[in-house]
């Protein structure tokens, strides 16, 4: 039985010279050309290119991940809106899209073309303009390669969806410019579009697809740049279909050790060697790499790519990096999409507002607690609380005493007569004393501070007959031990002033400013031996302490009054 075939131009159709796209003859295709003639394109620089598809899905994702919140008012208002058509809304912005798809898909746009389209529809898909009562039901994204603009006059009049059949759920159509959402970033040469940034990273994606095809080949070649044959005399079709015949099945050898091959005639095998430039081609990559992240804005550890930050520091480099990407990068861009889908949010309702709620991220926790250490020694220094708030970005709410700073009244300037504070009766006492020895400071200056510690200095060692005798003053010992114990007192009140505050509205107990029992162990420990006398003092004096912050507390006293109170205890006034 005869079988015959039909002719090789009878499957690719009249013209058999060319196969149908790759540029190829009939012959060079049944040699096997095609398979180290690639003629590849780089075309689809997010499919083709790791680094661009790394550096755009890292930007896409974080933004999908952060939690997008509504709140009535004012932005990041307490008064949240979690339920209603539109929490709904953005839950489904469209059938088959997901809230995370959704937003990965403007954030995608956004770093491949500049810019991103959206357009509100109701029910039925009709095209709705953003305005007061028009509710959307679904939020369609457009791609920017399906839109052209229609400028007449200098003025965008419209916007020319043209995209084909099945590749948007949009039918091709003339639109309004206040029906669609358009956000476009700087563009010196194109006003009505956005510049991409993959147009200032394509030269390096260029370059890293051209490396990466260098590997991909010279791996399929088992490493071998392959050889070069040449001969005296000139060979026919026969011999040199022969030659590239045998090359080419030692070629197709992948994975296994190459065969010798056996020519026959009068020819000189010779095997080229890689040049240094082609061995530089990993260090390139590398340099593709940074400079991409870089045009991106991603960090090359966001990327996946650490080997750099290694050893103890590892950890916190890493999260620096973060840290930095989330403030430089993450919050601009959400900050735009905030503002784009604006006009969309107030159609439900002029005082709503969305935000992303970027606080709310753990990287973002762990730098509000290092924000609140440094708040803390500016609110020591006398900062109001309302503007450390504001400076520092605290997130608190403002507070009724926020306005009014606070200082630690503890310190005392030495060898500054005009820094000591004193009490008017003090102050009286001074003008007696300080007038009659002007031209002795030091004695000034230490009476001064006995004063403020509620101690008197022996008639010995003042200078004077005018002052009255005093009081034996204390001695060095238990003068010590009251300045401390007022420290201590003080310290604790500026420290549990709020609590107290609560607890006696509540009715309940209040707990003693100082312990009793402790203080007189910090008494003998002090004097060493102490009197029974020196032991009722002591304690009648802290009984005294819990007197006046109760009354402080019963007349609603802030902490600078009640702690003007505990200081009169030990200066006797």
């Amino acid at each position: 039985m005869n079988i015959t075939f039909p002719k090789i131009t009878n499957w690719f159709g009249g013209n058999a010279k060319k196969r149908s796209g790759s540029g190829l003859t009939t012959a060079e295709w049944i040699r096997g050309d095609d398979l180290d003639n690639h003629q590849t394109k780089f075309v689809m620089p997010y499919a083709q290119s790791a680094w661009v598809y790394v550096a755009v899905s890292v930007l896409a994702q974080t933004v999908a991940h952060i939690p997008f919140r509504f709140s009535r008012g004012r932005p990041k208002g307490e008064e949240l809106v979690e339920s209603g058509p539109i929490v709904d809304l953005f839950r489904q912005p469209a059938s088959g899209v997901t809230r995370t798809l959704f937003w990965r898909t403007l954030v995608s746009w956004e770093a491949l073309r500049g810019e991103f389209f959206i357009v509100p529809l109701d029910e039925t898909g009709r095209v709705l303009k953003p305005v007061r009562g028009a509710l959307p039901k679904q939020l369609m994204t457009l791609s920017p390669d399906h839109m052209q603009e229609i400028v007449r006059r200098n003025e965008l009049v419209g916007w020319r969806c043209v995209a084909p059949e099945g590749a948007s759920q949009v039918a091709a159509q003339l639109l309004l410019p206040e029906e669609v959402i358009h956000s476009r970033s700087f563009n010196p040469y194109h006003y009505w579009r956005g510049l991409s940034p993959l147009s200032v990273a394509m030269m390096a994606a260029q370059s890293d697809f051209a490396a990466g095809q260098f590997m991909k080949a010279l791996m399929e070649n088992n490493g071998d740049a392959g050889v070069i044959i040449t001969s005296n005399s000139v060979l026919s079709d026969e011999q040199r279909t022969q030659i590239t015949s045998k090359l080419l099945s030692r070629k197709r050898s992948n994975g296994i050790a190459d065969r010798p091959i056996l020519l026959d005639g009068n020819l000189t095998v010779q095997k080229p060697m890689i040049s240094s430039a082609d061995m530089q081609f990993l260090d390139n990559r590398r340099l593709n790499r940074e400079e991409i992240g870089a045009i991106y804005k991603v960090p090359e550890s966001m990327m996946g790519f650490g080997d750099e930050k290694s050893g103890l520091s590892a950890g916190t480099a890493m999260q620096q990096d973060r840290l930095n990407f989330i403030e430089n990068t993450i919050t601009g861009l959400c900050r735009r999409l905030e503002s784009a889908l604006e006009p969309i949010i107030q159609s439900f309702d002029p005082e709503l507002h969305g935000w992303f709620d970027i606080d709310s991220l753990p990287i973002m926790q762990t730098a509000r607690r290092d924000r609140l250490v440094s708040a803390e020694k500016a609110f020591a220094m006398g900062v109001p609380f309302n503007e450390i708030n504001e400076l520092f970005g605290l997130g608190f709410r403002p507070m009724p005493w926020g306005n009014k700073g606070f200082v630690n009244q503890n310190l005392v300037e030495l060898g500054d007569v005009a820094g000591v504070r004193t009490s008017r009766p003090q102050q009286r006492e001074l003008q007696a004393v300080l007038p009659d020895h002007p031209t002795n400071p030091e004695v000034a200056v230490g009476r001064m501070l006995e004063l403020v510690e509620g101690t008197r200095t022996s008639n010995a060692q003042l200078p004077t007959s005018n002052v009255e005798p005093e009081k034996q003053k204390p001695n060095g010992k238990l003068r010590r031990f009251l300045f401390e114990q007022r420290n201590r007192a003080l310290a604790h009140l500026e420290q549990e002033f709020g609590f107290l505050h609560v607890r006696f509205q509540r009715g309940e107990d209040i707990e003693p400013l100082l312990d009793a029992q402790r203080e007189n162990e910090f008494l003998f420990e002090r004097l060493g031996l102490a009197d029974g006398l020196v032991v009722e003092e002591n304690e009648k004096r802290l009984a005294e302490l819990n007197d006046v912050v109760r009354k402080g507390l019963e007349s609603d006293e802030d902490f600078a009054e009640v702690a003007h109170r505990v200081k009169r205890i030990f200066t006797g006034n």
